[in-house]
C-alpha cells in the first residue's frame, strides 16, 4: 500500500486526481489533501506519506517552498505543472518526475509505477536536492545536473560538462576531469533541458557547452575545438545560429 498526499490549490484538479486514484489504483491510499503550502506541511508532518503529488504554482507559495520546509525529504514527490517549458526543463535537468496538466490516468500510472520500483524511491531524495539547489542559485555555471546510469545517478556541475555526444538511445558526456559518462537518455532530451544554460547542439550527434569552446575553425565547412582538445563538426545549417550564440560568451 502506498500512502499518498495531494497538494493543489485548484479543487477541480484535486478531485480529478482523487477520482483517478480511487478508480484505477487500489494499491494507493489517499491520506489527505491540502490546498496551500502551510496546510500541506502540517498534513505531511502528521501523516508521514510515502508519496506527495504537489502543484508548483500555489500563490503566494510554490511547491519548492513546500519542500524547503523539511530538513529531510523522506517521501517521494511528483510535481504537477501547467505547460511551462522552463519548469519542465528544470525537472529534466534534475531527473525529478513531473506531470503536466491536465493529468490523465495514464500519466498517474507512469508516475506510480516508477515510484513502486524500490531503486527509484532510494534515489528520489537526492534528485529533489538537485532540483532545489538549482532553484536557489542564480549562476548558471553552479547548476547541477543528475545523469541517470544503469544503477543510479551521477550528480555533476554543468560547468564540468565539456560536450555531449549522442549515441543512439544513449548520450556520452565528456567531462573536465578527462572522464566520460554514458547516460541512458537520448541527446534530444538534453537539447531541450540545457539550451537555456549555454549549451548548443552544433550537429545532430553533438551538443557543446559554449563556455568550453576554445576556438572555431572553418575547415571542412566548420569545426569547433573544445577545451579538452576534441574537434567537433558544425552542421552547415546550424553554423550561423551557433556563431550568434557564441558571441556573448
Amino acid at each position: 500500500m502506498i500512502n499518498l498526499v495531494l497538494v493543489d490549490d485548484e479543487v477541480n484538479q484535486i478531485n480529478l486526481i482523487k477520482d483517478c486514484v480511487e478508480n484505477y489504483f487500489p494499491q494507493i491510499k489517499i491520506l489527505g489533501t491540502a490546498s496551500s503550502v502551510p496546510e500541506a506541511e502540517t498534513l505531511i508532518r502528521s501523516t508521514k506519506p510515502d508519496l506527495v503529488f504537489s502543484d508548483i504554482d500555489m500563490p503566494p507559495y510554490t511547491g519548492f517552498d513546500l519542500l524547503q520546509r523539511f530538513e529531510k525529504i523522506d517521501f517521494g514527490v511528483v510535481f504537477i505543472t501547467g505547460f511551462d517549458k522552463y519548469a519542465v526543463r528544470a525537472f529534466e535537468v534534475a531527473a525529478v518526475d513531473y506531470l503536466v496538466k491536465p493529468v490523465t490516468p495514464e500519466d498517474l500510472q507512469r508516475a506510480i509505477k516508477k515510484f513502486e520500483v524500490e531503486a527509484e524511491r532510494k534515489r528520489s531524495a537526492e534528485m529533489l536536492q538537485v532540483l532545489l539547489h538549482n532553484h536557489n542559485i542564480s549562476q548558471k555555471d553552479e547548476m547541477h545536473i543528475a545523469l541517470p546510469k544503469f544503477s543510479g545517478f551521477d550528480v555533476l556541475k554543468l560547468k564540468q560538462v565539456i560536450h555531449i555526444r549522442g549515441e543512439g538511445n544513449y548520450s556520452r558526456f565528456f567531462l573536465t576531469d578527462n572522464t566520460e559518462r554514458l547516460v541512458t537518455k537520448q541527446l534530444g532530451v538534453y537539447e531541450k533541458a540545457l539550451t537555456d544554460f549555454d549549451f548548443f547542439r552544433v550537429h545532430k550527434s553533438n551538443m557543446v557547452n559554449l563556455a568550453h569552446v576554445k576556438s572555431v575553425s572553418h575547415n571542412n565547412g566548420g569545426e569547433v575545438i573544445m577545451s579538452n582538445g576534441n574537434t567537433i563538426e558544425i552542421a552547415r545549417g546550424r553554423k550561423e545560429d551557433f556563431l550568434l550564440r557564441l558571441k556573448p560568451i
